[in-house]
């Protein structure tokens, strides 16, 4: 993946209101007979009305149906100690959610949406991800519960953090200067991140 490609996924996302999307597993629940009309990729069980495959959900609101589209072949399906490439969506103090973009260093499409708490930022204390992360931020992670929605995520590993960042003030790249801190090739701005120890090279392994 080139750097000028991340660089429009970056503008992109923070230029376009997200709008998450919900992937289930197969036999995930997802209403009851009285909200939902069982549709395409879905089945009734014991008055529930549950996925019949891995996909994303759409609820037909006039209709009354829930339906659950699979993926495209080839896709890859997020699974527990995955290594991933994600982009930051918003970092809160304690909740960062992302948009992941790689999973294994194939391109998966759709995205899937994720998140990390602030307990699973680090092996060290961190009371708050103001200074780990920022949304823009290409994130590489680990997925630690593939079956929950969104998926959740961790930085413990020596090569998982930050390793693609643009600068705050002038949107340039940036290079890492100290183990923690990224400084702007362009007005020379200092910004803090969690960063991978390989930040700056290629993004997929």
């Amino acid at each position: 993946m080139k750097i000028n490609t991340c660089r429009i996924i970056l503008m992109t996302n923070k230029e376009q209101k997200v709008k998450e999307k919900k992937f289930l597993f197969p036999s995930s629940k997802i209403g009851i007979e009285e909200e939902f009309l069982a549709s395409k990729g879905t089945y009734i069980e014991n008055h529930e009305v549950r996925s019949a495959v891995f996909g994303e959900e759409y609820i037909d609101k006039k209709a009354y149906r829930a339906k659950v589209y699979s993926l495209p072949k080839g896709s890859p399906v997020p699974r527990r100690h995955d290594t991933v490439i994600a982009v930051v969506i918003k970092a809160g103090r304690s909740v960062t959610r992302f948009d992941v973009i790689f999973i294994n260093g194939k391109e998966t499409i759709p995205h899937y949406s994720a998140i990390m708490h602030i307990s699973d930022a680090s092996r060290d204390f961190v009371r708050s991800f103001d200074s780990f992360y920022a949304s823009g931020d290409v994130v590489r992670a680990t997925v630690i519960d593939a079956k929950s929605s969104p998926i959740q995520l961790d930085t413990k590993k020596n090569d998982s953090g930050v390793v693609y960042s643009l600068c705050e003030k002038c949107g340039e790249e940036t290079n890492k200067i100290k183990r923690d801190t990224l400084e702007c090739t362009a007005c020379g701005w200092k910004q803090s991140r969690n960063t991978a120890i390989d930040y700056g090279r290629s993004f997929v392994k």
